[in-house]
């Protein structure tokens, strides 16, 4: 243990150099002024007693003025633990020599083991730092993060230690692809970092492809690009071939010409042909002499959406209500909108030709045999069936939703049962119960109140405040009559209620609901009225705009827009290696919006077929958030993150991700010996590489810990006040004596 000081001057006086400045000059300029007064003065021995005092009454006072402070800084320099920092990234199993860069540094371990003379906590890191035993770095599994992060490992072993830590050895190869930290935070660290480098000085040959650059989205039937960067260590390297495959097809194939760096980019075209998740796969020759073949492979998730929506509105007869849904409709260029009004039937009797006719008879056919499947939405807007031969075209719509559609009916006296769709296939999949047709509508002026526990959902959530939301669905215009709705199906939700009417068990009966039917989602408004929130409201309060951000929200929750789903999961990436830790965090919500608490669920990792990799239980909290982990399968693919609810098998929410042999890790395998050497230097420690690897004991290992400061202030005393007025007295004494003023 060894005892330093350090000392430090300081003002006593805000203000700092610039004070000190001001206060010199003055100083001066009266020194000046003094001088040519005493000039005058005969006799050298009385000019130098006069010059001196002045001086010296001047220097006193500056003293005084300025209040300098003297600090003293007591350190000393204790021996501290000693913390090993075992680099497990993938990037460390590369066999650039007999053995990989991961086996020598366990040898190296090893020898330090042997020896004893210096006790050391042993830790991993690669994307985070965690502890190691000893017997775990045997394993051949060892290095298998997808990331190198030295700067993280440093801060977390830092903040666990404290004062208590005295050094830490880094082995890595300094792969560490966000090393611009160094030169910047290094040093701010204040622990002594010492750096054994693991690059082989053989040199590899190795072909990979370093970056690829896609868009996260791409639209169904539309060009798409994805550009790929590839990298040869090579010195003449010759073109590489780049091939873009999709489920084993060949889609594109390009040809990358390299610069003297050995680097080259090409760019490939891609059409997606099928909505959904679509895993596409790079890859470039392998030679056999190539030491990264994990490297000549990579691959990346698109998912594919229309680059609009497409939306079938059927509607009855022309209406307000009616008219405005359309306008709204067509006024989004995002929405692909066809509309039929029906006017005329295959039975109506005409005395002219077809051809001749403005009014065509309603293509029920070609609508619903052919093209349902190529909308996203259908809507019913006070549409009744049965004079259009519709009722064999009905179930055609019940499969469609089944299988992932989306089906909206809205009210009117030809809608719900006062149609007759309570005797449909339809009825089994709207998310409410029809009264016959005798008993369907409910008459006079109302204003719908939020369902029980239904605040949360996004369609009536006008606002995000709470209370807010509330008076602004008070401020509404009121709706005029509505159909006659007489329950919930099973897992469907209320959004909004009557006032007064109510159902067979004395609940409110629901005005607009929602629910699932199968893969699809169903919404029913059981008002043909709604446009009254939007120009009537606005005759009332000025304000128009609850119209369009009820029917936007309506249709992208039909449409299955991501950001509006009650349950999410987000992974901490989307690309892992072969084997890696995936982690993420989940927000589960019910159909309602509201939180899924203290629940237990199923945790699956599942490839494209939906064969399960991994299963686990995980628990919400009292928010209905999960924190996830699981274990990358070691076949590369696309794969899914799902929570189900393991009564039942309901997923509630699921993520993809890809699985690379290679990834960034592995994309650039060369050693990075400059960026250790540099963490060693700016740290006060030592570097070293893996064939000259130093013994513990030759490491210093101390690490300066404050005693304390201690501050003078000679200038505040009294004493030093009198000794300036004695100065100036005296001065003024002499001044007077030998005849100046």
């Amino acid at each position: 243990m060894e005892e330093v000081a350090s000392w430090s001057v300081k003002l006593g006086v805000p203000g700092g150099p610039a004070v000190a400045t001001v206060v010199a000059i003055l100083l001066l300029l009266l020194a000046l002024m003094s001088v040519r007064q005493i000039l005058g003065v005969l006799g050298s021995g009385r000019r130098a007693a006069l010059i001196a005092l002045r001086v010296l009454t001047l220097v006193i006072a500056g003293l005084l003025a300025l209040q300098p402070q003297w600090v003293t800084e007591r350190v000393e320099n204790v021996e501290g633990r000693l913390s090993v920092l075992l680099d497990v990234s993938r990037s460390m199993s590369i066999r650039d020599g007999d053995t990989t860069r991961a086996e020598r540094a366990r040898h190296v371990i090893g020898r330090w083991r042997e020896q004893g003379n210096v006790p050391f906590d042993l830790h991993g890191f690669g994307e985070r730092l965690r502890p190691l035993e000893w017997d775990a770095i045997g394993s051949t599994g060892l290095a298998r993060d997808d990331d190198t992060r030295i700067q993280r490992a440093l801060e977390q072993v830092i903040d666990e230690q404290g004062e208590e830590l005295g050094a830490v050895v880094l082995l890595s190869d300094g792969s560490d692809m966000a090393h611009g930290w160094l030169p910047e935070h290094a040093a701010k660290l204040g622990v002594r970092t010492h750096t054994i480098s693991f690059a082989s000085s053989r040199s590899i040959t190795d072909e990979g492809i370093v970056r690829v650059n896609a868009d996260p989205v791409a639209f169904l039937r539309q060009a798409a690009e994805v550009e790929v960067s590839v990298r040869s260590t090579r010195v003449a390297g010759e073109p590489l071939v780049v091939t873009l495959r999709h489920e084993g097809e060949v889609v594109a194939e390009a040809t990358a010409e390299l610069d003297e760096n050995g680097e080259g980019k090409v760019v490939l075209p891609f059409t997606p042909a099928a909505i959904g998740r679509a895993v596409y796969t790079l890859s470039i020759p392998l030679s056999a002499d190539d030491a990264v073949p994990e490297n000549n492979e990579r691959a990346f998730l698109v998912r594919v959406t229309r680059d609009k929506l497409r939306a079938l509105l059927v509607c009855g007869a022309p209406s307000w209500d009616t008219r405005f849904l359309r306008a709204f409709l067509k006024s989004d260029p995002a929405i692909d909108l066809i509309t039929f009004f029906i006017l005329r039937t295959e039975s109506d009797l005409t005395m002219a030709p077809a051809e001749e006719l403005s009014l065509i008879p309603f293509p029920t056919d070609e609508l619903f045999r052919e093209h349902l499947d190529s909308f996203d939405i259908v809507i019913f807007q006070d549409f009744n069936y049965g004079p259009y031969q519709m009722a064999r075209y009905l179930r055609r719509i019940h499969d469609y939703v089944q299988k992932g559609g989306a089906f909206a009916m809205v009210g009117g006296t030809k809608s719900f049962g006062a149609g007759g769709y309570d005797r449909t296939p339809l009825a089994q999949i709207l998310p409410v119960k029809l009264a016959p047709g005798t008993h369907a509508l409910v008459e006079g002026e109302f204003s719908p109140m939020i369902g029980p526990d239904a605040s949360r959902h996004p369609l009536v959530e006008l606002v995000p405040d709470a209370t807010r939301n509330q008076e602004v669905w008070r401020d509404l215009a009121p709706l005029l009559g509505a159909n006659r709705l007489t329950g919930l199906r099973e897992d469907a939700v209320a959004l909004l209620t009557h006032p007064t009417s109510v159902i067979d068990d004395g609940s409110p009966m629901p005005v607009l609901a929602v629910g699932a039917a199968g893969e699809g989602r169903v919404m029913a408004l059981g008002v043909d009225t709604s446009w009254r929130w939007g120009i009537t409201t606005a005759g009332l309060h000025g304000d128009a705009s609850a119209y369009e951000r009820f029917w936007d929200r309506a249709l992208r929750w039909l449409a299955r827009d991501p950001l509006l789903d009650p349950a999410r999961i987000q992974t901490d990436r989307s690309h892992y290696g072969t084997g890696a830790e995936v982690r993420g965090h989940a927000l589960l919500r019910d159909a309602a919006y509201a939180p899924i608490t203290g629940a237990k669920l199923e945790l699956l990792v599942l490839d494209a077929s939906g064969e399960i990799f991994a299963q686990r239980e995980v628990t919400t909290d009292g928010e209905g958030r999960a924190e996830l982990e699981a274990q990358a399968p070691n076949e590369p693919g696309g794969y899914r993150l799902v929570v189900r609810d393991p009564l039942g098998g309901k997923v509630l929410a699921e993520e993809g991700f890809v699985v690379e042999a290679g990834g960034d890790e592995l994309a650039d395998p060369r050693a990075r010996p400059e960026v250790l050497a540099e963490l060693a230097a700016v740290t006060a420690g030592s570097h070293h590489r893996e064939d000259a690897p130093p013994a513990l004991d030759e490491l210093d290992r101390t690490r300066a810990r404050a005693l304390g400061t201690a501050l003078h202030a000679p200038f505040t005393s009294p004493w030093f006040f009198l000794l300036v007025t004695l100065a100036f007295a005296t001065e003024w004494a002499l001044r007077r004596a030998w005849g100046l003023r």
